[in-house]
């Protein structure tokens, strides 16, 4: 496997979009895109909620195809990424519509995520 296909295995948060705000990123959850071995993956922003189709082009990029829904509405598009300095950097754009550069850090689950509180009832 090659070494950057693995780097990027798994999940990333979403911690920056040039067209959205954290806080439409975080809308209904925490923001992420995720990539697995088999090449598909899922990417989760906003309403947003594609499946991903990717493949390594060259040593350091990633692309791929996203397909999925936006507030209901069927999407499609295209989008890019690659490692560097340990986060991911990348672009999205969907078919006839928005684009956006993105930036992502490795997933790392926290008991704020995922809503529980370690004081009990």
């Amino acid at each position: 496997m090659h070494p950057m296909r693995q780097n990027v295995t798994g999940k990333w948060r979403l911690v920056e979009m040039e067209q959205w705000d954290q806080e439409f990123v975080d809308l209904v959850e925490p923001g992420f895109i995720a990539f697995e071995k088999n090449g598909r993956g899922e990417m989760r922003f906003g309403a947003v909620n594609l499946g991903l189709d990717w493949e390594m082009v060259d040593n350091d990029r990633i692309e791929f195809s996203i397909e999925g829904f936006d507030e209901g509405d069927e999407v499609m598009g295209l989008g890019w990424v690659r490692l560097q300095d340990g986060k991911l950097l990348g672009q999205i754009k969907f078919h006839q519509g928005d684009k956006s550069g993105f930036t992502a850090e490795s997933w790392k689950e926290s008991p704020s995520r995922t809503g529980e509180s370690s004081s009990g009832p």
